[in-house]
């Protein structure tokens, strides 16, 4: 289902890829959720695409909850990440986030090794 709902640039957004013969764009968030659900298949199109297209985006990215659902999806698909991991240390106010939420999932992409091994994703 997921591949099914791919947008056709690359990526995922929160629903269908295409409305209405409209192709739709997709979001950094929902794609990096989605490449970590599918990091098993990482010969598919839609998902090389997805790929390509989360590298390009993530390009001069500064919040942080973004930041650390890349750096998990790019790296269980065994992308170069410490670029994104050198951004996320070096974000002024960190010790102002207070959404914990933000605050996990940050911990859980500046430990990825342990993390994607912990949920059974070889890197």
């Amino acid at each position: 289902m997921l591949i099914d709902r791919a947008c056709p640039s690359g990526g995922w957004n929160a629903g269908n890829g295409v409305v209405y013969g409209a192709p739709l764009s997709p979001h950094l968030d929902d794609t990096a959720i989605a490449l970590l659900a599918l990091s098993g298949k990482k010969e598919v199109p839609p998902i090389q695409r997805a790929v390509q297209w989360l590298e390009n985006t993530a390009q001069g990215l500064r919040a942080p909850w973004s930041l650390a659902w890349t750096i998990l999806a790019l790296a269980a698909h065994r992308r170069p990440v410490e670029s994104q991991l050198a951004c996320l240390r070096s974000l002024p106010d960190l010790f102002a986030v207070e959404d914990t939420s933000t605050l996990a999932v940050m911990c859980l992409a500046l430990d990825y090794r342990d993390t994607l091994s912990a949920f059974g994703v070889a890197i």
